[in-house]
Order: C-alpha cells, then structure tokens, then sequence
C-alpha cells in the first residue's frame, strides 16, 4: 500500500498563566472571591503532504476556564455555548474538562480538514494556498458587573480566499449559578418592540441618521427585520449588543455594537 502522504504535527497541549491568553486571573470581587480564572493553549498544525509548502491547517485555542465556587457549571457553559465552531458539544452531554474540551475540538477539527480538504485537493489538484485554513480563538473575562461575568472570545478563521473573518462572541454568566443568561432572563416578557426601538434609537445616533430608513440607506437592516443579538455584553451601567461583519450591514461597515445604558432599559430590565 502507497505510503500515506498525510503529516501530522502533535498536538501541543500547554497550561498557560492567565495573563498569556489574555484571561483573568485574579479572583472577582463583590462577593465572587471564591472563583477564580485561569487559561490553557492548544496548538497544532496538520498538513496535507509533506511539502512543507503544501496546504495546511493551523488550530490555536488560548481558553479561558474557572476554578472554584461553580466552576464545573460555568466551565462546562461555556464550552457548550457556541464559542468554539462548529459547536460538537452542544451534541453530547458528555462532562468534560477544560483541557479534554480544547483537546477534543482540535483533535476534531483537524480531522474534518484531512478528510473534506484531502480528498479534494487530491482530486483537484489546486492551487495549495488556496486549501489553507487556520482558527484562532483568543478568550479572557470581563468583571466589571456585581452579577455576572462576561466571557470574551476573539475569533479568527480563514478557509481559503482573499481575507479571513475575525468576529467577537460574549457570553454572560450568572455568578450565583454558574448558567449563561439569556435576554429573557434579564428582560421582562414582551421586551422585543421596545428593546428593537432603542437599538434603531441608538444606531441612528450613531451613524447620524434620522431613522430606520437612514439605516437602511448605510445599509443597516437593509431587507431584515430589526432585532437584538444573542451576543451582547452586560456592563455596569447598561448591555451593549455586538452584530458581527455582514450580520446586519455590508462587508465594509464590519463590526457594529450598540450600547443602551441601563437608564433606557429601565422600563425592560427585570427587578
């Protein structure tokens, strides 16, 4: 049988201090000084022959993860939580830890790009470059509100073409429980108009239009109903709400956040 032609760097599994990734260390304050974040990083790299010019894949993970009063519930929130894609653990309802989830997703993902990006470039032929890919995630913790935390993922993928996507996701966690919060855990029922208003009131602020129609000439909601993203950050004084690139707009206007202040939200927020 033909040699396999397929190369695969080992996996490398380090634990990092929290500071290399970016997390949170030290311990939270107002009442959440029993829990604690670290961070680990996976690296790996496959390639599809042994031309070291040759198409490959490239995997970081720099994860950020509890330890202490609920850490099992928040750790495992948050692999579950859709900050790693494709989301293989929202499948099963296996427990893992920290660095069996990073392992596992690398292990994974790698596998997919042998097999689809293989047999195709096998087939093909193609240009090498062109087969590349890469996914990058980068995490840390925002503590800034007496409730919860807020967990960071800065996400970088490039499957082939002219540019990659970099996208942010955020996640809130409840400290009492360990659980991510919903916007209808924090809204009261019936929230959607009034909170939809507030973000085209904000938006048009913003980019110094008068209303919907002027959002939608900067092409802003242009052919989409408005709506609040499940990607949203709860800060000290209000929830800023975080539409990726091409989410709501054009390519070129990238990233889109609207922060409404708790002062607006009053008559949403639950009490």
């Amino acid at each position: 049988m033909r040699k396999s032609i397929i190369s695969t760097l080992a996996v490398c599994a380090t634990m990092m201090i929290a500071a290399s990734c970016g997390g949170n260390s030290g311990k939270g304050g107002d009442g959440k000084d029993s829990l604690s974040f670290d961070s680990l990083k996976v690296d790996s790299t496959l390639s599809l022959t042994e031309d070291t010019a040759g198409p490959r894949c490239h995997v970081s993970l720099c994860l950020t993860y509890a330890e202490g009063k609920n850490a099992d519930v928040i750790n495992d929130s948050i692999i579950r939580s859709g900050i790693l894609s494709p989301d293989y653990f929202s499948l099963t309802g296996q427990k893992l830890s920290p660095k069996e989830a990073a392992d596992s997703f690398v292990t994974r993902y790698l596998a997919e790009y042998k097999k689809e990006y293989g047999e195709i470039y096998k087939a093909t032929g193609s240009n090498g470059a062109s087969f590349n890919c890469e996914y990058i995630v980068k995490t840390h913790v925002i503590d800034d509100n007496e409730k919860y935390y807020t967990y960071i993922a800065d996400v970088y993928m490039y499957g082939g073409g002219a540019h990659g996507n970099s996208i942010v996701i955020a996640r809130n966690i409840d400290a009492a429980t360990g659980k991510i919060v919903s916007l209808k855990d924090i809204l009261v029922p019936g929230y959607e108009q009034g909170l939809n208003d507030l973000i085209v009131k904000t938006l048009c602020e913003k980019y110094e239009v008068a209303d919907l129609k002027g959002l939608n000439e900067k092409t802003i909601f242009s052919g989409i109903d408005v709506y609040a993203p499940d990607n949203f950050i709860i800060e000290k004084d209000g929830i800023t709400f975080i539409y990726s690139p091409d989410e709501i707009a054009s390519h070129a206007e990238g990233e889109i956040r609207a922060t409404i202040s708790n002062d607006e939200l009053k008559d949403l927020l639950k009490k």
